[in-house]
């Protein structure tokens, strides 16, 4: 008989040293790695003049066609803004030197001119320097001055920009326009957003955290030389976190950065990482690429860095200025050292930054890439025209759904984990032609406690987009181009901007709720286009502690709740509010964590009743496999989610502990420092979303199928919705069912726009 041994499985700890090996060796050589020689797709002429605001080339071997300036089309950019062109009319190039002569054109003025340069044996950038020659010289004979004056640093430029990125051009001249062509246009749109999901791709497949590996817990952008997205989830933050420091671009740079207060509120808490990589394309900016995903830990008084006591930031754990992670490719080892000596997870959070490093890097290559197809010139312009495409069909979405008449609406943050609250948001929405306005005045005054969501301009200006993009157009291209549409009013010291050092660690609360008062505001003016309120808040579980062998383990999951209804159907049974986050698989926690998950399934009765019913919470059971200790995130557990248009609310959320002796002791929705022992449970309750219209219209065979899915009760079939089933749920009354329900539609109060249930006694 021969003998067996026990294979010991791989644990967490084995892969992380494995990735960080891996990782080190492949990122290592991408970094030092050359570029790729250029291939030219066409004869080297120049590109046409675009907007972009590019990093100065390295220097290069001084010559007489080299007048001190820096890139010459962005030169020309500053000094004629977009209103010049230029045409190569003819070129010589010879052994030893390369002459030109261009047409230069500046508004209504055309003149012609010519250049030349050393030629040192590369024809291409000999002819490029003796093109920017013939230019430069135009632009002075233009101006009657010579040379131009030296532009500033990019880095000097982006320190005095005290506005927001310029507004989208509406008119486009036909000769910019040229070789710009409706499947040029969809090519290099389709491309941007492959090259947006790589990102996604390369970031999932290398990160070891569960909520960013499995949960998705990242955002990614594509942006273009103004810092204005082009792709993505988050929308422009580029030019505030600029403004923050004295950054002097170069290819291979990587800033990172993750406090909320040094880029204006582009990330929202000092777990999320930002990374941001600018692209350079033949030594012009053209623009950049940048990733921010959530850490599992960074410092702080308790595990995951987030807790619920927190009355300022400085007690939330480390914040980090925007740096330079990588300069010119070589990696800040102390920077890097330093920061994974605070967290209680340096290996995962090695992981996930070099992970979202190499998901920037990965779109920076594709940018790259289109740039060498069809030219930076050609690139610029279809950004340029994509954004103005999403700003033209945003002014139709704002004429056709927002009101002239000012609308108003309010909910509330339940508490603040230290007592406080409840906490109003109230938003008043109106348009004012084809330009949309939101002011949150009435909102309250900052908490004490970290639910403060320190709220980015542009940020929230991306909500709005969301929302109204995925309501009544999904098909536009989601992107900056709509930004100067609207105007935003935010009271310095309130719930969604308040002054440092407010915490914000627990701010995703505050963040969903906008949701809910953004479609209430706006259900006002077209509840027939409006939703239900959500969930509405973002609850985490947190479980840390350490195993048997000895290993500290560590784990975050965010859970999901009901989606509302909606004018086009029921809302979504356990989902995200976040459209591209998924749920960490049973088998990865019990693999990976000391737990075994006893219950995962939608919560039945907890939807609002309606025509579309609101979709239900979830019930997640926990049994707990080692002593530990437990924290938890959520909200809507004192103030239900609202329905509309006669549509009912949805229950609120609920979470206990369930000692292993059978004591039960019910948790409040935010708490700390939870004790837990070997074979304890923790049950974890979400919210119902609200439902949609008259709960009596709600066709009765879908009421039966509901009950036979278990997503409903036979009670509530009755008692909502008026339909009577028999007792196995299966087989519909018809008779008894009419019956009912003409009695009920009799004996009811007439219904509201909206179905609070039970709400604050602060409210109004």
């Amino acid at each position: 008989m021969s003998e067996t041994t026990t294979r010991k499985p791989l644990s967490l700890d084995d892969l992380l040293a494995a990735n960080k090996d891996q990782f080190d060796q492949l990122f290592s050589r991408q970094m030092t790695q050359k570029p790729p020689p250029v291939v030219p797709v066409r004869e080297a002429v120049p590109e046409p003049a675009a907007v972009t605001e590019p990093s100065e080339p390295a220097p290069a071997e001084p010559d007489e066609a080299d007048h001190g300036v820096g890139n010459v089309n962005a030169h020309l950019n500053r000094l004629f803004s977009i209103d010049w062109s230029s045409e190569v009319l003819e070129r010589a190039i010879a052994d030893d030197r390369v002459t030109v002569r261009c047409r230069l054109t500046v508004r209504d003025e055309t003149i012609e001119v010519e250049g030349s340069a050393p030629n040192r044996g590369d024809a291409d950038a000999a002819l490029q320097r003796a093109v920017d020659d013939a230019l430069l010289r135009g632009a002075a004979r233009v101006l009657g001055e010579e040379p131009p004056a030296r532009p500033k640093k990019p880095s000097e430029r982006w320190k005095e920009r005290d506005a927001p990125p310029p507004p989208v051009r509406r008119v486009v001249d036909e000769q910019e326009r040229a070789g710009l062509d409706i499947v040029t246009l969809d090519l290099i749109e389709n491309a941007l957003r492959n090259a947006r999901h790589e990102m996604d791709a390369v970031l999932f497949r290398s990160a070891m955290s569960p909520v960013i590996r499995e949960q998705h817990d990242e955002f990614p952008m594509i942006t273009d030389a103004e810092g204005r997205m082009i792709v993505g989830q988050f929308g422009s933050y580029i030019s505030e976190m600029l403004r923050q420091r004295d950054f002097d671009l170069r290819p291979g740079d990587v800033i990172l950065q993750s406090d909320p207060y040094k880029c204006g509120g582009a990330i929202s808490h000092i777990n999320d990482w930002m990374v941001l990589v600018p692209v350079f394309h033949r030594g012009d900016l053209v623009g950049f690429t940048s990733m921010f995903g959530h850490m599992m830990d960074v410092g702080g008084p308790v595990p995951g860095s987030m807790p619920t006591a927190a009355t300022s930031i400085f007690g939330e754990g480390m914040r980090i200025p925007p740096i330079k992670i990588y300069e010119a490719g070589q990696l800040n080892q102390g920077a890097l050292d330093l920061l994974m000596n605070n967290t209680r997870t340096p290996e995962m959070n090695y992981s996930d930054l070099m992970a979202i490093i190499a998901g920037c890097k990965a779109g920076e290559k594709r940018v790259i890439e289109i740039c060498e197809r069809f030219g930076a010139a050609l690139y610029r312009q279809a950004c340029a025209a994509l954004l103005e495409r999403t700003n033209t069909a945003m002014r139709q979405l704002i004429v056709q759904n927002l009101p002239e008449e000012p609308q108003s609406f309010e909910d509330f943050v339940d508490d603040d984990g230290c007592g406080n609250g409840p906490f109003v948001m109230k938003l008043t929405v109106w348009r004012e032609g084809d330009h949309a306005y939101f002011d949150w005045t009435g909102t309250s005054a900052q908490a004490p406690g970290p639910v403060n969501f320190y709220l980015h301009e542009g940020m929230f200006k991306m909500f709005i987009g969301v929302y109204m993009i995925m309501v009544f157009d999904p098909q536009i291209l989601f992107n900056d181009g709509f930004y100067d549409l609207i105007h935003v009013n935010m009271p310095k010291g309130s719930l969604i901007h308040p002054e440092f050092p407010a915490a914000l660690g627990c701010r995703t609360h505050a963040l969903a709720r906008q949701f809910d008062v953004l479609g209430g505001a706006l259900g006002r003016h077209t509840p027939e286009t409006a939703t239900a309120a959500g969930y509405g808040s973002s609850p985490y579980f947190l479980f840390s502690g350490t195993d048997e062998a000895g290993r500290p383990f560590q784990l975050m999951e965010i859970l999901y709740g009901g989606i509302p209804g909606r004018p086009i159907g029921d809302g979504m049974d356990g989902h995200s509010w976040w459209p591209l986050f998924e749920n960490i698989p049973t088998e990865y926690l019990e693999s990976f964590y000391p737990m075994v998950i006893e219950s995962y399934a939608s919560l039945a009765d907890t939807g609002g009743a309606g025509k579309h019913r609101g979709g239900n919470g979830i019930e997640k059971v926990y049994r707990l496999l080692e002593d530990g200790m437990v924290s938890i995130h959520d909200d809507r557990h004192r103030t239900q989610p609202w329905g509309i248009l006669g549509g009912q609310p949805g229950a609120c959320s609920r979470k206990w502990l369930q000692r292993r002796d059978g004591e039960r002791e019910e948790l409040p929705s935010k708490i700390d420092g939870i004790r837990v022992r070997k074979g304890d449970r923790i049950v974890f309750r979400t919210a119902g979303g609200g439902g949609w219209g008259d709960p009596l219209e709600r066709d009765a065979g879908r009421v039966r199928n509901d009950v036979a899915r278990r997503l409903m009760s036979i009670e509530k079939a009755r008692d909502d919705y008026g339909v009577v089933l028999m007792a196995d749920g299966l087989q519909l009354d018809v008779r008894a069912t009419r019956d009912l329900r003409a009695n009920m539609k009799h004996s009811r109060r007439p219904l509201e726009l909206f179905e609070y249930g039970d709400r604050p006694a602060t409210a109004t």
